[in-house]
C-alpha cells in the first residue's frame, strides 16, 4: 500500500477523534452500532444515553417547547467550540473508527471482508449479516454557532466559508461540505453549523486497518450511492450545500413552493423561501453520496494485495432496502426460520442484533418523509405478504415539509399485514417532536417477538448467489446510468451488485 508505514508515523489519537465527531449522525452511529454488534454489546443511538422506557415517557410528558429545546441541546452538546476548528483531524477520526473494531472490543483479530463507503441500510444490516466492519467515507463534525441564520443561506455561506476552507487545507485528502438544511435540521441548527468530511483517499489509518485486519483473499465491499446535489464552491475542496434528501424536493430548496412557504410561516420565519447562493456545480451529496475517487484507490489496493472487490451500486441510499429485506427473508428460510415479520427501521433508530435475534426482516427507511414512505409502500405492494409489519420511526424535532403522519404509517402497515401492523416506539401525541424516542426505541424493538441465538454469519458468496437470483448481479462494464430525481418525477434507479 502507499503511504507511510506505522513504524514511521505517529499514531493518530483515537480519543481525540471521538471528541471530534458528532455522535448523533448516520455514519458515526453506523460505526458504533456495527462495532457493538460484532462485540456483542448493546449500543445506544447516542453514546452515554442508555435505553430507558420509563425515562422516555417522562421526557415525552414535557411541554412541546421544552421537547424542541431538547433537540437544540442535543445538537449543541455534540458541537466543537470555534477555537477547536484547527484541531479537526480526519486521521484522528479514522483512528477512532478503527479503534471501535479493535480485537479487544470485538474479539476478532481478522475479518473476511470490510465494507467501506457511503452510509445506508446496507452499512447496518449487510455488515451485521456478514459479521464485518463498516468504515465510513463521510463523517460529520459540528461547530457551535453564535450567529445562526437558518433562513439566510447566503449569510451562512459567508460566515462559515473560511472555516470550511481551513478544515480542507488542514486535511488535504478530503472535501468539506458545509451542510445547511433549514427544513430537516432546523432545531439542531439553532446554535450549530455542520460540516461533513468526505474522504477521496483511504489515508494511513484505513490502509493499516486493511493490511492488518482483512484476511488474505478477503473482500473489500464499497457502498456507492451515486446521488448528487447542487453545491456552491467556497474554496479548494470546500463547498456549501443547501438542503439534503428528505421531505422537500431538491428543486424546492432553490425555487420555493407553497408547502415551503407554509412551513416557514408556521415556524415564525420572516422568509417564505430561501435566497439560495448560486450553484457552481453538482457533487456527490454531502451526507449520502459516494466520491468514486475512493473506489479507484481501493481497486488498486485490492489488486496489489490479492483481495477481491464487490460494489453495492445505487442512486439514493434507500434504493437497496428491498433487496436487503428479500436477502434476509431468503436467509431465514434457509435457516428454517419463519420470515413473516417485517421490521421497518428509520435513519439511526435501529438494531441489527435485535432484528436478527427476533427473526425480523429489516427494511431501512432513510427518514420519516414522503419519499421513504413511497419506497416502503412500493415494496409492500410487490413482495409476498407478511403476517406482521412493524414500523419504527425517527423524531427530528420539527414538522418538516413532506412529513408523513404517524397514523398514515400505521394504516400502511395494517393494510399490508395479515395479522398485525402498526408503528412502535413513538409517542403518538408528540411525534415528530418526541424527544424521548431515542430512549424508548430499543425497548420497542426488543419487544416485537421472542429472541434466539444469533446464527453463523453469512458470506460474500451468499450475497453473490442471491444477487444473481434477484437479478441485480452485474459486471462493472454494464452498470446502468443513474438519474437524480431533482423535481419529484418519481424516478426509480436500478440497484446493482457488482463483482460476484
Amino acid at each position: 500500500m502507499s503511504g507511510e508505514t506505522a513504524e514511521h508515523r505517529a499514531k493518530p489519537d483515537g480519543k481525540h477523534g471521538k471528541f471530534l465527531v458528532a455522535d448523533m449522525e448516520s455514519s458515526v452511529t453506523a460505526v458504533r452500532i456495527v462495532a457493538g454488534f460484532l462485540g456483542g454489546t448493546k449500543t445506544p443511538v447516542m453514546s452515554g444515553v442508555p435505553s430507558s422506557k420509563a425515562a422516555a415517557d417522562v421526557v415525552s410528558l414535557m411541554p412541546q417547547k421544552l421537547q424542541k429545546k431538547a433537540f437544540e441541546v442535543a445538537g449543541r452538546s455534540a458541537a466543537l467550540r470555534q477555537n477547536k476548528v484547527s484541531e479537526i483531524d480526519v486521521d484522528a477520526i479514522d483512528q477512532w473508527v478503527v479503534d471501535e473494531y479493535s480485537a479487544e472490543r470485538t474479539g476478532r483479530e481478522t475479518y473476511p471482508a470490510v465494507m467501506i463507503g457511503a452510509v445506508s441500510g446496507a452499512a447496518f444490516f449487510l455488515a451485521a449479516a456478514l459479521g464485518i466492519p463498516f468504515l465510513p467515507q463521510t463523517t460529520l463534525v459540528a461547530v457551535k454557532d453564535a450567529d445562526p441564520a437558518p433562513d439566510d443561506p447566503k449569510h451562512a455561506l459567508q460566515r462559515w466559508a473560511p472555516t470550511a476552507r481551513e478544515i480542507a487545507e488542514n486535511n488535504p485528502r478530503i472535501s468539506v461540505y458545509h451542510m445547511h438544511d433549514p427544513a430537516q435540521d432546523r432545531p439542531m441548527m439553532e446554535k450549530v453549523a455542520f460540516f461533513r468530511l468526505k474522504r477521496a483517499g483511504l489515508g494511513p489509518v484505513y490502509q493499516e486497518f486493511l493490511r492488518d485486519r482483512l484476511a488474505p483473499g478477503g473482500h473489500i465491499i464499497t457502498l456507492e450511492n451515486t446521488r448528487t446535489w447542487r453545491v456552491t464552491q467556497t474554496g479548494e475542496r470546500s463547498f456549501f450545500q443547501l438542503g439534503c434528501l428528505g421531505g422537500l424536493l431538491e428543486e424546492e430548496y432553490f425555487t420555493g413552493s407553497q408547502r415551503l412557504s407554509d412551513f416557514l410561516r408556521t415556524e415564525g420565519s420572516a422568509h417564505r423561501k430561501w435566497d439560495a447562493p448560486a450553484a457552481t456545480g453538482r457533487l456527490p451529496d454531502g451526507e449520502w453520496g459516494f466520491d468514486p475517487a475512493l473506489a479507484e484507490e481501493l481497486d488498486d489496493v485490492a489488486r496489489h494485495n490479492g483481495w477481491q472487490r464487490r460494489r453495492l451500486y445505487q442512486n439514493e441510499p434507500q434504493d437497496a432496502s428491498a433487496f436487503i429485506a428479500e436477502f434476509f427473508r431468503d436467509w431465514y428460510r434457509r435457516l428454517g426460520w419463519e420470515d413473516n415479520r417485517l421490521l421497518a427501521q428509520t435513519y439511526t433508530m435501529l438494531d441489527p442484533e435485535v432484528t436478527i435475534a427476533t427473526g425480523s426482516v429489516p427494511f431501512w427507511n432513510r427518514f420519516h418523509m414522503r419519499p421513504s414512505f413511497k419506497v416502503l409502500s412500493e415494496y409492500l405492494e410487490s413482495t409476498e405478504e407478511y403476517a406482521e409489519i412493524l414500523v419504527s420511526l425517527f423524531s427530528n424535532g420539527v414538522r418538516s415539509p413532506g412529513l408523513v403522519e404517524l397514523s398514515e404509517w400505521e394504516e400502511l402497515a395494517t393494510r399490508h399485514a395479515s395479522t398485525r401492523g402498526g408503528a412502535i416506539g413513538m409517542n403518538p401525541k408528540t411525534f415528530p417532536l418526541d424527544a424521548g424516542h431515542p430512549l424508548r426505541y430499543r425497548h420497542a424493538l426488543e419487544s416485537v417477538g421472542s429472541h434466539r441465538d444469533l446464527p453463523e454469519s453469512l458470506t460474500v458468496a451468499d450475497i453473490d448467489a442471491f444477487a444473481h437470483t434477484y437479478g441485480i448481479a452485474r459486471d462493472a462494464d454494464s452498470l446502468p446510468e443513474h438519474r437524480d430525481d431533482v423535481t419529484g418525477e418519481g424516478i426509480r434507479n436500478p440497484v446493482s451488485w457488482v463483482g460476484g
